[in-house]
């Protein structure tokens, strides 16, 4: 089981484990690992609705059968039931119709619940959709609305990398252009000493306040550090503005030079910045 996936799951697996199992207290107080297999429908069930988008009689028999690795293990190696090309599908037979119309958001909402609904990787659905409530972008906003192909494309993303490890699951969201425009970290340009330019820090914040360590400092129960009676903050002014930094240009892939200029930081009246040249995706 990869290491990621194993420490999002471990709070379902704890709260599915039965009263008896392969493993058992020790005696000293320690709490016993969870069991392996549902000692009742019930729990297989209970597990499956967390798991899941819903447990049906079949599944809660599999999972009685197999135990919850197993179920885990399988669940990993199930192709992926992805979301581009269904929109893609839906524009096509769209098209076909009315040259001039589009699947349009609508197309991108559809995908989803099919595969929330029908999709066999189930537990790669709901763990997108998990991190989709964590790392959000919002077809709200008029830009990322107007891209609901590239929108699939992020729900995607997030279905294969949330499987795996924190850090490519945040480099890949960080590059991914949905994100990139609705938290405005699109084509941000490094501070200018000249102008008084600073970079766009709005991504920076973010991604520390909702996508990782949060505002607070925690105590390994969970609850908060405090000093004077006061939270104690993880970060600061200095860390967010330290983090602009690294956040900076990045833009649509783009030409080979002379024509890349679809990042305007790279060249600018035929001056060149050879440090914020488009960087690859």
């Amino acid at each position: 089981m990869k290491p990621f996936a194993s420490l999002a799951l471990l709070a379902v697996l704890a709260a599915c484990g039965g009263g008896s199992g392969s493993g058992s207290s020790g005696g000293d107080g320690s709490t016993p690992p969870p069991a392996e297999k549902p000692t009742s429908r019930a729990e297989a069930a209970r597990f499956l609705t967390q798991a899941t988008f819903g447990p049906t009689d079949a599944e809660v028999d599999h999972v009685m059968s197999v135990g919850y690795s197993a179920w885990i293990d399988e669940q990993f190696a199930k192709p992926a039931s992805t979301n581009r090309p269904l929109w893609d599908a839906t524009d096509a037979a769209v098209k076909a119709v009315n040259a001039s119309n589009s699947a349009g958001q609508d197309g991108t909402i559809n995908a989803f619940w099919r595969n929330a609904i029908s999709g066999d990787d189930q537990l790669r659905q709901r763990v997108a959709y998990s991190l989709s409530q964590i790392f959000v972008i919002s077809m709200q906003d008029g830009t990322v609305g107007d891209n609901p192909r590239a929108t699939a494309a992020f729900l995607d993303m997030l279905g294969d990398k949330g499987l795996g490890n924190y850090r490519d699951l945040i480099e890949s969201v960080s590059k991914h252009p949905m994100m990139a425009t609705y938290l405005t970290s699109l084509k941000n340009q490094k501070a200018d000493p000249k102008t008084g330019r600073v970079p766009d820090e709005n991504y920076a914040r973010e991604v520390m306040q909702l996508m990782s360590i949060g505002l607070h400092m925690l105590n390994a129960d969970g609850s908060e550090q405090l000093s004077g009676g006061q939270p104690v903050d993880t970060y600061g002014q200095a860390d967010i503005s330290g983090m602009a930094r690294v956040f900076t240009g990045w833009s649509w892939a783009c030409p080979d030079w002379p024509d890349n200029n679809c990042f305007f930081g790279g060249s600018n009246a035929g001056n060149s910045d050879p440090d914020r040249n488009i960087k690859s995706r």
